[in-house]
């Protein structure tokens, strides 16, 4: 054995590792790779062609190299290295283990395709090449992390993505120094688009592979990150982090009026609670249609309001953590505990109730669950701020809330684009859907 072989032996540690597999074909023939993640019936045909005819293995994907760190990189990632008369060849053997491919269940459509992206990155492209059959369409495979040596690939077509943006994404994800990426597209998405204290999110991921081509298709780029069911679509806007699969799929009249309605929401999801509060502390308007609480100490007010909205968190946080048989059941106990013994024990007013119930209904109709969950915290604190400062926390509150929203930006990409900066024409595309026709772009 030479003293290349034995290097190489040594760093994948041949001896060491179960699933290492070294096969001697001839004297001067050996091939080494990992039983867990190649595909045993390639490396079968393989092995039984060079035997019959020598050469044999040099149809498909084959590559000869000599750095001795990629050839060690390669075996990990499910590579074949095969080693003839002290020349190594790195054959394409790679089939991952992984889930069937299943219906998104946090993007579920009534109609169209129901298949999703699973945790491979050769699955995941495959659904998106199945959609986009442009000769202009490019994947390209970056490595990230010393340790994890994740594969990321950067899909985009030629001449419709963004070229500066092109550029500083690719400088980003070369530039990325980090151990592991065993978080996958979480943590990548942390160290390109710095979320650092941020509460809402900057990125926008998708489980859809119909939702990443579409966009794709409009000039937009998207990551794919091995072991992650998502994937990254760069850039986004505030907008955008709220659209449904949905709105593809229903008539113009009905999909545009979704969209308004889905606005609506987020308004009452934020500013209902509080200032309904705000209105019940200032005694001046008295109208039994809003459902006021006159003559109320403000603490005692305050404590209910806050203790339902803990309730109701509590309630959304433990039907994730549960099983789906187990939620129903469990929310329903929850919420007779809440609306009827509270009632009855006169621990919370009725009113209290219907407003943070309302409020938290709103949430559910925000289709990104971390936008939901900005939107929560921003009425915790917008209700925390009348709280103890009435009209004024209310209104400073607010203005920082709007201050933070414009003053957030990806790779010049303003969130709250194209309300602010104002663009008419694309702010109109947002709001209204239009009808597909031969001289209409994907909207």
């Amino acid at each position: 054995m030479n003293k290349y072989l034995y290097l190489i032996e040594k760093k994948i540690n041949y001896e060491i590792n179960y699933d290492v597999v070294k096969r001697r074909i001839d004297s001067n023939t050996v091939i080494y790779y990992l039983s867990c993640l190649v595909d045993s019936y390639i490396v079968n045909d393989l092995i039984k062609g060079f035997m019959i005819k020598r050469n044999t293995y040099l149809n498909g994907s084959v590559i000869k190299e000599e750095n001795i760190d990629i050839i060690v990189t390669a075996i990990f990632s499910g590579c074949l290295l095969l080693v003839d008369n002290d020349s190594y060849y790195v054959i394409e053997t790679r089939n991952y283990p992984t889930r069937s491919i299943s219906e998104s269940e946090s993007e579920k459509s009534l109609k169209g395709s129901h298949d999703s992206f699973n945790e491979s990155i050769l699955t995941n492209t495959g659904l998106i090449r199945r959609r986009i059959k442009d000769e202009k369409f490019r994947c390209e495979l970056f490595t990230i992390g010393k340790e994890s040596k994740t594969d990321v690939s950067l899909n985009y077509i030629e001449g419709k993505a963004n070229k500066k943006l092109l550029i500083k994404i690719k400088r980003r994800l070369k530039s990325i120094n980090v151990n592991s990426l065993v978080m996958a597209d979480k943590a990548i998405s942390e160290l390109l688009f710095d979320q650092k204290y941020q509460i809402f999110p900057k990125v926008r991921f998708t489980g859809r592979a119909d939702v990443a081509s579409i966009h794709i298709l409009k000039g937009y780029i998207v990551l794919i990150v091995d072991t992650s069911s998502s994937v990254i679509i760069i850039p986004t806007t505030f907008f955008e982090l709220n659209e449904q699969l949905q709105e593809y799929q229903l008539p113009p009249i009905i999909a545009t009026f979704d969209r308004l309605f889905r606005m609506f929401c987020i308004l009452i999801a934020m500013y209902l609670l509080p200032l309904w509060f705000l209105i019940c502390l200032d005694g001046s308007f008295t109208s039994d249609t809003f459902l006021l609480i006159e003559n109320i100490d403000k603490t005692k007010l305050f404590i209910q309001i806050i203790s339902v909205e803990i309730f109701l968190s509590v309630i959304r946080l433990a039907s994730l953590n549960i099983s789906n048989m187990l939620a129903t059941s469990m929310s329903l106990v929850a919420s007779i505990i809440l609306s009827s013994l509270a009632i009855e024990t006169g621990l919370i007013y009725p009113e209290v109730i219907f407003y943070c119930a309302l409020s938290t209904l709103a949430l559910f109709s925000i289709s990104n669950y971390e936008t939901s969950k900005a939107i929560s915290i921003c009425n915790l604190l917008l209700v925390v701020s009348v709280g103890l400062f009435d009209k004024l926390g209310f209104i400073i509150t607010s203005t920082m809330l709007f201050i933070n929203l414009v003053s957030i930006e990806n790779y010049n990409v303003f969130y709250l684009y194209p309300f602010i900066p104002f663009n008419i024409k694309e702010f109109i595309r947002v709001i209204i859907k239009k009808p597909i026709n031969k001289n209409t772009k994907n909207n």
